[in-house]
């Protein structure tokens, strides 16, 4: 059976953007373009240069950063809505991390001179990357308390909590990820998270199926992570 197209909300509709007024809605819009990446497709490499700001349209997009000895270590996974690259608000050079769609996505692109600028310009679009940062910082403290306080477990359950609520609030949800993709997510061996994916099955909580995962019971899954 073919994948449904996906249709692209028109950028007034985007979290994002919802609340800009007209005018400064229409002075982002005539800086910004589309583009479509294919699976596996690189957005950005460590290294290139902080030169553009992105927004999901579509697809779904993970942020990495690996090490010298090759570890990888998954910060976010981005889905509709979401925006990526922001870290040339601090006027930051180059990248550090590496940026890749994970399934057929479309980007919204800004070069970031010209976000700078509208930024400084219009506080309406000043006041949405604050709050977009404020989130993103208050998940990072959530992620870092996760990791020190909780077991392998919870980790993973409140990982594929986050993931869900990226593809909206449904009955059940439907994952496009590894189990090394979730193990990269919650900073644990492959080995250790599917012994939790298997143990989350065998309770009826998800299904597993070959690079996909349905969420079945949300709730099942938030007392799971709540447990330690």
């Amino acid at each position: 059976m073919p994948t449904p197209k996906r249709v692209v909300l028109p950028l007034d509709e985007e979290p994002f953007f919802k609340a800009m007024s007209r005018p400064v809605l229409a002075k982002v819009e005539a800086f910004v373009y589309h583009r479509r990446y294919d699976t596996r497709q690189v957005v950005y490499f460590p290294d290139d240069s902080c030169d553009y700001v992105y927004w999901v349209r579509d697809g779904r997009i993970r942020v990495t950063r690996v090490s010298g000895d090759g570890r990888e270590l998954t910060f976010r996974h981005l889905g509709q809505g979401d925006m990526l690259g922001e870290e040339c608000m601090a006027d930051r050079p180059k990248r550090n991390d590496y940026a890749e769609a994970l399934e057929p996505s479309t980007l919204c692109l800004m070069r970031a001179d010209d976000f700078r600028r509208v930024a400084r310009e219009e506080v309406e679009l000043a006041h949405a990357v604050a709050v977009r940062l404020s989130r993103r910082v208050m998940e990072l403290e959530q992620i870092l308390a996760e990791t020190v306080f909780c077991t392998v477990k919870s980790r993973v359950s409140f990982a594929l909590l986050r993931l869900s609520k990226c593809e909206g609030h449904r009955r059940t949800t439907s994952l496009n990820i590894t189990h090394q993709e979730v193990a990269n997510l919650v900073g644990a061996t492959r080995e250790t998270v599917t012994g939790v994916l298997h143990n989350l099955r065998e309770n009826g909580v998800i299904e597993l199926a070959n690079r996909r995962m349905k969420v079945l019971d949300l709730a099942a899954l938030q007392q799971t992570a709540g447990g330690g």
